[in-house]
């Protein structure tokens, strides 16, 4: 019979965390009270989000109904969560709280094709992914060059011998994309972070700070060996990016394809991120309309057209917010990115190689089925460290 941690706190093992029990009794002899040891749950089980789910701290609906809250205790061994005494009525579940493992974390709801699961959580902190990211104007206008470039034509399009000046639009005049782009860039600019926007952006084309075309042999002659073998340009390595042998693959842009940087996706990610992460605590009209508008931006004008395909069901399905709070913004881009990697097919094959992405399925259509080769899932807590200048509490 499992010990009453809560009369005995660190009676659990150290693979067990202490479930807090409530029962009405009007003996006075009774403890009301009671614990058992439970264990933690394994990579891919079941879970449920504790009490420091950002939606409590947030103002935002709440994950469990079942918590009431975390307390520490001072053993090394684990922690209390309570569980409510819901006295559930002959035919129902009695509901109870599932912890995950250390090295793992709960996605509770926030995944609409996963249930609440114990995955392992994508780690920051090193010398490649480091823990925080310091914004700077600097970086936001790098940021911004792969945005100008956005609306590109597709690969049927592609011209031999096309160069850095030579790309032509899709549905849209480069004129008009450049100006939205610096729209967006403007309206949401952590001016209390950087100071003013410093003025419309334009592409680096020529100059030190101009990219390489991917097909060139001054980019091609740059990659190690290893990029060279793994789809050069194309290369990812979500785990060490800034490995020079193995990472990724340096910027360039797609000159005779689509004539769009080859990092664009996680770059726009990182803009977004960046931006919504340091908006002020109540936004402004303006900035409340550019908001609405970036997921229909990015439907029309991402470079890649699967990627395209998908914007309704990763963001605008996910529901675009309505909020005037910065936070709530970068809840929705954080949420939907982690929607996401979870579906990315360098999260499951480590790269393109199982062929998901391609109108037709692989052969072994099982190839990449559940199978995850790189931690995907990034808490909030984390991503708030990561991406906020003054971490909002």
């Amino acid at each position: 019979m499992s010990p009453d941690c809560f009369r005995s706190p660190g009676a659990c093992e150290s693979d067990q965390w202490c479930q807090l029990e409530d029962r009405e009794s009007w003996a006075e002899t009774d403890n009301t009270t009671r614990g058992r040891c439970v264990s933690y749950q394994q990579l891919c089980h079941s879970c449920t989000r504790a009490a420091s789910d950002p939606s409590s701290a947030m103002g935002l609906p709440v994950q469990s109904k079942t918590l009431l809250a975390a307390l520490s205790v001072a053993t090394p061994s684990r922690s209390f969560l309570s569980v409510e005494d819901t006295s559930p009525t002959f035919g129902q579940y009695l509901e109870r709280p599932t912890l995950c493992a250390s090295g793992l974390v709960c996605t509770g709801g926030l995944i609409p094709t996963v249930p609440a699961t114990c995955v392992l959580e994508r780690p920051v902190g090193g010398v490649d992914t480091p823990a925080v990211v310091q914004v700077t104007s600097a970086l936001l206008l790098d940021y911004g060059q792969r945005w100008l470039r956005m609306g590109a034509r597709t690969a049927y399009d592609a011209r031999v011998g096309a160069g850095l000046d030579d790309q032509l639009p899709q549905g849209a005049s480069r004129e008009d994309i450049h100006a939205a782009v610096n729209t967006i860039f403007s309206v949401l600019w952590p001016t209390h972070l950087l100071g003013p926007w410093p003025g419309d952006m334009q592409l680096s084309n020529a100059g030190p700070d101009a990219p390489l075309c991917c097909n060139w042999n001054n980019y091609t002659d740059s990659l190690s060996s290893f990029q060279s073998e793994r789809q050069g340009a194309s290369w990812r390595n979500p785990m060490h990016p800034a490995n020079r042998k193995t990472g990724n693959a340096p910027p360039c842009v797609w000159c005779e394809w689509d004539g769009a940087y080859n990092d664009e996706n996680p770059t726009i990610w990182s803009t977004l991120h960046a931006l919504t992460f340091n908006l002020p605590d109540e936004i402004s009209e303006a900035q409340y309309s550019v908001l609405r508008s970036v997921p229909v931006f990015l439907r029309q004008h991402l470079s890649c057209s699967l990627c395209r395909s998908h914007i309704k069901e990763h963001l605008i399905d996910l529901g675009v917010p309505t909020s005037r709070r910065g936070i709530d913004w970068a809840y929705y881009f954080w949420r939907a990115h982690n929607f996401v990697n979870e579906q990315s097919e360098v999260t499951r094959c480590g790269s393109m190689d199982c062929q998901w992405g391609s109108w037709n399925s692989p052969a072994d259509a099982t190839l990449c089925s559940g199978v995850y080769r790189y931690p995907w899932f990034m808490d909030w807590s984390v991503a708030n460290k990561m991406w906020m200048h003054t971490p909002r509490h």
